[in-house]
């Protein structure tokens, strides 16, 4: 299927201290996509810029990767581990954190830009802009706090409720990218209750 990814490069920040925060949803799309992608599959290194799983989908050679470089430098490992496999970039989908959308909502698109994401920033000028996406909201952002201190904190109490369904639904996404193609997977989950939006 041509529209069909073969890498996911699920965006965080490595170590403790940013296991919880809203900047690294990714990374728990990532452990939550690969139990259900690979199970029994084992993280291995990419040459110290992150960590990959293997496994096939449709017949097909598919990675997920965890960038280890922190967020502001994740397009060295996708260009590396993408370019070494020769996956070109229509084939490569970012899954990441997104202030603009309240939280909850996931979109999926075949491209566009990085708005104020440096993630993505940094994986759009290692590979081009030509890439699918995931945008998993966290916002809105409170006026008071800047945008940097907001992706470092923590889901509050009612976000934590809420966060294992958003966690399943992106994983479930993910998946359908991988197993029936963008145009599908974005026919089934970009909506707002029944409504699908672009």
């Amino acid at each position: 299927m041509k529209d069909r990814v073969q890498l996911a490069a699920l965006l965080g920040n490595p170590g403790p201290e940013y296991e919880k925060t809203r900047h690294n949803i990714g990374f728990m799309v990532a452990d939550l996509a690969a139990a259900a992608l690979a199970p029994g599959g084992r993280w291995r290194d990419w040459k110290g810029l992150g960590l990959y799983l293997e496994f096939e989908a449709g017949g097909e050679r598919c990675f997920l990767l965890k960038p280890q470089t922190y967020m502001n430098l994740s397009g060295q490992a996708v260009a590396g581990l993408g370019g070494f496999y020769k996956i070109p970039p229509a084939s490569i989908i970012a899954v990441y954190d997104d202030l603009a959308l309240p939280f909850g909502k996931l979109r999926l698109r075949k491209d566009g830009s990085a708005g104020s994401h440096n993630g993505m920033d940094s994986i759009i000028s290692a590979v081009g802009p030509a890439l699918p996406r995931m945008r998993l909201g966290i916002g809105p952002r409170p006026a008071h706090i800047p945008g940097k201190n907001f992706v470092m904190s923590r889901f509050s109490k009612e976000e934590g409720e809420r966060l294992p369904e958003f966690l399943g639904r992106a994983s479930d996404a993910l998946a359908a990218v991988f197993r029936d193609g963008m145009e599908l997977a974005m026919n089934r989950y970009n909506y707002d209750g029944d409504k699908p939006v672009s």
